[in-house]
C-alpha cells in the first residue's frame, strides 16, 4: 500500500490567504461612514463660514398696541392668530389715573367758563356806568372852577370850596377805579381765554387719549401670540398684544467672519427642511445683532451675527415666527433638501404608476 504525505498542500481559497467580498464591503462601508461624520463634523464648525447656510426667522412689520398710562383690562376680545382691521376695537380698560385727570381738567374748565362770564357781566356794567362817571367827573371839575372863582371875587366861603374839591375828587377817583378794573379785566379775560384754549387742547388729547378705555388695533394685520388677559394690571407703556401686517419676510443672521460674499439682490433659497421657497436678499444691514437665544450653540460663546433682510418671490406659507434656513444652490441645507424632495417625487411617481397601470 502506497503512503501518502499528509503535507498541506497551497490552497488559492484558503480563509487566510483569500479577502472575502463581505468583508470588504463592510470595510468601505465602515471608512466611508467615518468619513461622513468627520466630514460632517467639519461642516458643523466651518461650513457657514465657507457657504451660505444661515439660520433665519420669518417675520412681519410689527406694531405694539398699548396704553400710555397704567390700566386694568376689563375686557379684551381679540385672539391670537385674529385677523384685525385698522381702528377695530380689541377690548376695554379702565384707567383711575386718566379719569382724574380727565375730570380735573373739565373742573378746571369749567372754572374758567364761569370766570369768562363773570369777566363779561362786569365789563358789560363798567361800559354802562363809566360815561356817567365821566360826565359827573367833568361837571364836578366845572363847579370846583366856578366856586374857585366866587371865592376869589369874594361871592362864596372856603367851606363850599372844600366841598366841591372834594367832589371832583371822588367823581375823578371813581373814573380812575372803572378804567383799571376794566384794564385788569380784560386783561384777565385774554389770559382765561389762552388758559380755556390750553385745557381745552389737554382735555381733547386725554379724552382721544383713554377713548372711554377702549382699545383699537392701530393697523390692519393679525394679533400676535400673546395677547393681554382681562383682569391684568398695565403698567405704563406695557404691550398688551403684538399686530403683525404687511408681507412676511425673513431676517437671516450671517456669521461676520464669513468667507463668501453676498450682496443685495442676490438669489437665495429658504427652507424649513421641508417646504422650499425662493427669495432675493433685499438689504444687508451695517450693523451686528445678537441671534435669537433658540440659534445659539452651546459649543461656543455668545457671537454677534450681521443681519440681513430677504424677501419672497411670492406669497410665502412659511408661519409667522418659522425657524428657517437661507442658503445658497450649494448650500447643505439646498442639497439635502432637494435630495428629499426628489425622493418624494419618486416615491410619488412610483405609487402612480401601478394606479395608473391597472386602469
Amino acid at each position: 500500500m502506497a503512503i501518502h504525505s499528509l503535507r498541506p498542500e497551497f490552497r488559492p481559497d484558503n480563509a487566510r490567504n483569500q479577502v472575502r467580498a463581505s468583508q470588504t464591503l463592510a470595510r468601505r462601508l465602515y471608512v466611508f461612514g467615518l468619513s461622513a461624520g468627520a466630514l460632517w463634523v467639519v461642516y458643523l464648525f466651518i461650513g457657514s463660514l465657507v457657504l451660505l447656510d444661515a439660520s433665519g426667522l420669518v417675520v412681519q412689520e410689527r406694531e405694539i398696541v398699548t396704553q400710555p398710562f397704567d390700566a386694568q383690562v376689563l375686557s379684551f376680545a381679540g385672539r391670537p392668530g385674529q385677523k384685525v382691521a385698522a381702528g377695530q376695537p380689541l377690548g376695554n380698560v379702565v384707567s383711575t389715573q386718566m379719569l382724574d385727570l380727565i375730570s380735573s381738567l373739565v373742573t378746571r374748565k369749567a372754572q374758567l367758563e364761569a370766570r369768562q362770564t363773570q369777566i363779561a357781566t362786569r365789563l358789560a356794567a363798567i361800559e354802562t356806568t363809566l360815561p356817567s362817571a365821566e360826565s359827573r367827573s367833568r361837571t364836578a371839575k366845572a363847579v370846583q372852577a366856578q366856586i374857585e372863582k366866587a371865592v376869589a371875587s369874594g361871592f362864596s366861603t372856603r367851606v363850599r370850596q372844600a366841598e366841591a374839591s372834594r367832589d371832583a375828587y371822588d367823581a375823578a377817583r371813581e373814573v380812575e377805579a372803572l378804567r383799571s378794573e376794566r384794564g385788569a379785566l380784560e386783561s384777565e379775560r385774554g389770559m382765561a381765554k389762552l388758559n380755556l384754549a390750553h385745557l381745552a387742547d389737554a382735555l381733547d388729547r386725554a379724552q382721544a387719549t383713554y377713548r372711554d378705555g377702549i382699545v383699537a388695533s392701530p393697523v390692519e394685520g393679525t394679533l400676535g401670540a400673546k395677547v393681554a388677559e382681562p383682569g391684568a394690571v398695565m403698567t405704563h407703556g406695557e404691550v398688551m398684544a403684538d399686530v403683525y401686517h404687511g408681507p412676511k419676510y425673513v431676517l437671516a443672521y450671517l456669521p461676520t467672519n464669513r468667507m463668501y460674499g453676498i450682496a443685495h439682490g442676490e438669489r437665495v433659497i429658504v427652507t424649513d427642511g421641508v417646504n422650499r421657497e425662493s427669495g432675493r436678499v433685499e438689504r444687508i444691514e451695517t450693523i451686528t445683532d445678537r441671534a435669537p437665544a433658540e440659534f445659539q450653540s452651546n459649543m461656543s460663546g455668545v457671537d454677534r451675527n450681521q443681519v440681513a433682510r430677504i424677501v419672497f418671490d411670492e406669497p410665502t406659507q412659511f408661519p409667522l415666527m418659522a425657524k428657517i434656513k437661507v442658503t445658497g444652490p450649494y448650500g447643505l441645507s439646498s442639497v439635502l433638501d432637494g435630495a428629499r424632495w426628489a425622493m418624494a417625487s419618486w416615491r410619488s411617481e412610483a405609487t402612480a404608476a401601478p394606479v395608473q397601470s391597472a386602469h
